[in-house]
């Protein structure tokens, strides 16, 4: 055992950056949680993307579930247009150090935009499947209201990338934090998709 009485050297102060922030991530309702009535729950969807279809017949679901990626599409494209604005500034100014890595930043982007505006093969009858009551419809459009309701998120993390631009290691911990956003909506938009698994419709 050290002699605790004996002198002890001096702590080494750590220089290391701080850590990145992590995205804010609400939870996703889970089966058997707590849900708004499905009245209300659309409702509170539908206040996000107009002319909402709805998934509570079949026939629908398709159309609604493409008016969803659309509006989020075009929000996330929005954001894609003001880093490439960033790009340019800092083009101008001739300071080329974080373009390669906006670049990554970017395409990381451009890859859920497009996850948006074209669903995979199947996809769009990822529903299909599903017999959806009441229970079922209100859980996925509080799921889908959680969805929408994080993309004020890249709001945020693209001003503090624009604002950034021009110090190399803030810019590198704000693409940090944008590419820790992207990833994170990419799995939430995932995990969608096997949202009612165990609730497939028994074979005729």
């Amino acid at each position: 055992m050290p002699d605790q009485d004996a002198p002890q050297p001096p702590a080494t102060v750590s220089q290391a950056a701080p850590p990145v922030p992590a995205p804010s991530s609400p939870a996703s309702p889970a089966a058997g949680a707590h849900l708004p009535p499905v009245g209300e729950a659309l409702a509170n969807l539908a206040h996000l993307i107009p002319g909402f279809a709805g998934y509570k017949a079949v026939e629908d679901r398709r159309i609604a579930d493409k008016q969803l990626r659309a509006v989020i599409g075009e929000r996330l494209t929005g954001i894609q247009d003001r880093l490439d604005a960033v790009v340019e500034g800092i083009s101008r100014a001739g300071s080329l150090d974080g373009l390669a890595l906006i670049d990554q930043t970017k395409r990381r982007l451009g890859r859920l935009i497009d996850r948006m505006r074209f669903a995979d093969y199947g996809y769009s009858a990822v529903f299909d499947r599903v017999q959806l009551g009441e229970p079922e419809l209100a859980r996925l459009y509080q799921y889908d209201t959680v969805i929408m309701n994080e993309l004020p998120s890249f709001d945020s993390a693209v001003v503090g990338v624009e604002a950034a631009a021009g110090d190399p290691a803030k810019l590198t911990q704000a693409l940090q934090t944008f590419d820790a956003l992207t990833a994170e909506f990419d799995r939430r938009f995932e995990a969608r998709q096997h949202l009612f698994d165990p609730i497939t419709t028994p074979p005729v």
